[in-house]
């Protein structure tokens, strides 16, 4: 059948197909995009939309990535009603971080609460260095149910709780409603946003309060007992150690709020500028605590020169910009300073290592840790790394790992230092040739050998010996056969000796052996026993083997009324022994020597 419609017949007339009309196909279209557009726009702002059921309240609600998101234009300013206006984006991330020196920033959360009545809630915002914190819950009216304004320029500071930021009562009414928070400063603006329960933020406060008195408990008792040893041993290590962990102290309850809520609560101006001090302070009194315990006068004092004039670079620049009002410029040089400062500690240590000193190994392991720790946290503070609890935090658990494992460098550098002065004060009691004891150390065991045998009158002799031609060794052989003389001398003295003998080299090639318990006969007995011992040892000198002798005065405690004395007759039958022929005893043995 054919199709006699005019349309079609005047189509065919003019040799054409039928062309259809597309205008009521174009509003239909119109009508379904339109609709889908306000299907999505609902379903997106649905899924932004916060339900407060009970599920959702059973624990801490993380908004960051729930909020919407509208920076300020430079210079301009909005008010709540502006703001309203601009067009949000959403949040990426759990917790927003804007960085340094970053511009005004609007926060907008929808709020659904099915609950029968109204909800208390707590909203934990942001760090305790906000300048200036605007919060608002709106009605879908738009009423204004509830306005705080805050931040640690605001006297008194509402709402301010240590490290956590500021946490404040929010009252949620039945229903929908909408959150507007304004948050504005020129440190680090990073933003931990949570609603909570009030039981759920007094808890959260109780485990960071016991962290925390942990924290400062421990670092307050560190510095104590430094501090104490210093006034008991006048070690300036100590006392630089001691003013390190102050410092570190003093910067850690700067930053966490804890110092703005108990120290200068009403004192925004020092708020404003003690963090950056401390900060930069905290590098100064760690470099002077390294350059003390690393001992860089001695070993290295040109890097001595190049930290000190570092120190008083950072603490001058950091003055010159407060006096000039570019606090922006500031934040950045104090965490420019620390971060340099956490790189030269490492590298101090690694310097101690290459003189060898054992105690740089603590030092370097410690510095490490503090580094680690210190950068994680300014990486997270600063918005260059995603914020976490744990990176938040990363500079305290590093600041106890290091100061634990400062204590024990500090302690092992004690211990080197007590072994060298001990070893210093073995060496001034020895002979460094023969290994023997000195003249000093002679007179300070046979004075107590002495009064023991004179008190008690318990019989007590002397033996004093003197190599026989010594000049002529040490001419015919050089010095270095007469040192090899006295030593293989030394070694045969040695052998002979009992333990309560007191041996001694008293000066050249001459020796002293005191001998408790020992009558006269005995000990002229023993001296030539030592005289045929030294005379058959004959010792390789310069691949010759010549014949050692010596002479040896002997006497016995008697009416001598010193050891002076004493000294001094052994010193007369020496020389006595000398005159005679030399290679002799004086007085002669009675009988051939016994066993001793």
């Amino acid at each position: 059948m054919v199709n006699q419609s005019p349309f079609f017949l005047s189509s065919m007339q003019r040799g054409r197909w039928p062309v259809l009309s597309l205008r009521p196909w174009a509003s239909f279209l119109r009508g379904i995009f339109c609709a889908l557009v306000l299907l999505f726009a609902a379903r997106f702002a649905l899924a932004n939309t916060l339900v407060l059921s009970e599920v959702a309240l059973q624990a801490p609600i993380t908004l960051g990535d729930r909020v919407e998101v509208f920076v300020e234009a430079p210079g301009q300013p909005l008010d709540l009603q502006q703001a309203r206006a601009a067009h949000f984006h959403p949040g990426t991330q759990p917790v927003l971080s804007f960085g340094l020196g970053a511009r005004p920033v609007w926060l907008r959360l929808r709020i659904d609460n099915p609950q029968p009545q109204a909800l208390n809630l707590h909203l934990q915002v942001g760090t305790t260095w906000l300048d200036r914190l605007e919060v608002y819950v709106l009605s879908p009216e738009g009423q204004t149910q509830y306005r705080a304004l805050t931040g640690d320029e605001q006297v008194p500071a509402q709402g301010l709780t240590p490290v956590q930021g500021f946490v404040l009562p929010v009252p949620i009414e039945v229903g929908r409603s909408e959150l507007y928070v304004r948050l504005a400063s020129n440190d680090p603006m990073l933003l931990p946003l949570t609603l909570m329960t009030a039981e759920q933020a007094h808890q959260i406060e109780r485990q960071l309060s016991y962290g925390y008195g942990f924290l400062y408990g421990f670092l307050l008792a560190l510095c104590a007992y430094n501090l104490m040893i210093y006034l008991g041993l006048r070690e300036r290590s100590y006392l630089f150690y001691g003013l390190y962990l102050l410092s570190i102290i003093g910067v850690n309850m700067a930053y966490t709020g804890h110092g703005y809520a108990w120290l200068w609560p009403d004192s925004p101006l020092i708020q404003r500028h003690i963090i950056l001090a401390l900060m930069v302070l905290f590098g100064c009194s760690g470099l002077l605590f390294a350059a003390r315990f690393l001992a860089l006068a001695e070993h290295a004092p040109r890097v001595l020169a190049t930290v000190r004039w570092f120190c008083a670079l950072g603490l001058s620049s950091l003055a010159l910009l407060y006096l000039a009002g570019q606090h922006v410029a500031a934040t950045y040089l104090a965490f420019a300073f620390v971060s340099v400062f956490t790189v030269l500690m490492v590298a101090l240590g690694v310097l101690t290592l290459r003189h060898g000193r054992l105690a740089g190994r603590y030092f370097l392991m410690a510095a490490l840790c503090g580094m680690v720790g210190t950068a994680i946290t300014a990486l997270s503070v600063c918005g260059l790394m995603p914020y976490r609890n744990w990176t938040f935090h990363a500079l305290e658990l590093g600041i106890v790992i290091e100061a634990t494992l400062l204590v024990l460098a500090l302690a092992h550098w004690v211990r080197e230092q007590q072994r060298a002065a001990l070893r210093a004060e073995q060496l001034s009691r020895l002979d460094p040739l023969t290994g023997l004891r000195n003249r000093r150390s002679f007179w300070e065991l046979a004075e107590s050998v002495w009064s023991t045998a004179l008190r008690n009158g318990r019989p007590l002799s002397l033996v004093m010996l003197d190599l026989d031609h010594f000049k002529q060794i040490n001419e015919h052989g050089g010095h270095q056969a007469g040192d090899q003389a006295l030593i293989q001398v030394a070694e045969v003295l040695t052998q002979e000796r009992r333990s309560g003998d007191v041996l001694a080299r008293w000066g050249g090639e001459e020796f002293m052996l005191l001998l408790p318990e020992t009558q006269l006969e005995q000990a002229c007995a023993l001296a030539e026993r030592i005289r045929l011992a030294i005379e058959a040892k004959r010792p390789l000198l310069n691949n010759v083997k010549p014949v050692v002798t010596c002479s040896l005065g002997v006497v016995e405690l008697h009416d001598h009324v010193s050891l002076e004395a004493l000294i001094h007759v052994a010193d007369e039958r020496l020389r006595q022994a000398k005159k005679l022929g030399r290679n002799r005893v004086e007085p002669p043995p009675k009988a051939q020597p016994s066993a001793w």
